[in-house]
């Protein structure tokens, strides 16, 4: 391996894989993966999100993967919308310190995640704003049933932020499914919207109907791609979907600091979702055991310097 002054992202990546060892070696191996997902005109590529990747900084790049279709389906948690949503509608996330005093911040009405400030306000402001959003919904859709892939697009259609990972998404008509949705701020926003609004319409979602939604986009998939970026619940509503469309996944990727032993799906090696069903036993496949902070957008540099600003995926669902 050598590295060099001016060289840029791919360049490294690319002598990654020439070492082939270790956490390098597996960065090269997904980077190559990804690139093929992209190529493949026939596959659906699905993006995994948990954790909390959205506050600890990786929003603008997730919305610039979206705009360029390098991604046709998000899976998420409902935090990481939340997260990015308190962007959108002016909050900040904040740099701060581990190990800052709780207390401290408890007086000062300031959340910590990690490493991570974010002032009460500005949840407070994101939540009227979704509240009077929402009772906006419920009056133009009475009686509806919404997925919470179909929430998001009438959330999305509402917010003018580029840099959103919601709006791009509606713009570029990639669907983004919530699998979890209450267990996340939009249960405490739907609450104060449903308490206020008798005897007018209240929003109403469906948490079983987004999964025809997702497996009707598997089964008209000819192939299927997979980008986890940490597991849990997002992980295992794109596996179970692949397994139940009878399709399988053909390319996974798969970022994580868990553990298999546990038994927990987050840390469960990608060979163990073939006995599922959920991952072909050819399929191209690579898992980094690292920091999802510093590998994907290691990865995404490299893809995006591969395909250079000319390139467009014309994959549409």
């Amino acid at each position: 391996m050598k590295v060099r002054s001016k060289m840029t992202v791919n360049e490294l990546i690319a002598e990654f894989g020439k070492s082939g060892s270790f956490g390098a070696g597996r960065v090269a191996e997904a980077c190559d993966i990804y690139e093929r997902m992209v190529r493949d005109e026939e596959c659906t590529i699905l993006l995994s999100l948990a954790g909390a990747v959205v506050p600890a900084g990786l929003r603008s790049i997730l919305a610039d993967l979206i705009r360029k279709r390098f991604v046709d389906v998000v899976v998420t948690t409902g935090a990481n919308v939340i997260h990015d949503l308190l962007e959108a509608f002016g909050g900040h996330h904040y740099k701060g310190h581990w190990r800052t005093d709780d207390w401290l911040l408890y007086k000062y009405h300031t959340y910590r995640i990690y490493d991570i400030f974010v002032p009460e306000e500005d949840f407070i402001k994101e939540d009227s704003n979704l509240v009077k959003m929402f009772d906006q919904i419920a009056e133009e859709k009475k009686d509806y049933e919404f997925s919470s892939n179909e929430l998001m697009t009438e959330i999305g259609k509402r917010i003018d932020d580029s840099n959103s990972i919601v709006r791009s998404a509606y713009d570029a008509k990639v669907p983004i499914f919530v699998p979890a949705i209450r267990d996340s701020e939009f249960s405490y926003i739907h609450l104060v919207h449903m308490q206020r609004r008798p005897p007018k319409p209240v929003l109403k979602v469906n948490a079983f109907k987004e999964t025809l939604e997702l497996v009707e986009i598997l089964k008209k998939s000819s192939r299927i791609g997979m980008v986890v970026l940490g597991g849990g619940v997002p992980r295992n509503t794109i596996q179970h979907s692949a397994a139940i469309s009878r399709k399988g996944i053909d390319y996974a990727i798969l970022i994580t600091m868990d553990r298999p032993e546990t038994g927990g799906l987050s840390g469960s090696t990608l060979s163990e979702a073939t006995s599922w069903g959920k991952i072909k036993p050819r399929a191209s496949k690579a898992t980094i055991v690292g920091d999802v902070m510093v590998v994907f957008p290691l990865m995404a540099a490299s893809i995006l310097e591969r395909f250079g600003d000319k390139f467009a995926r014309s994959r549409e669902l």
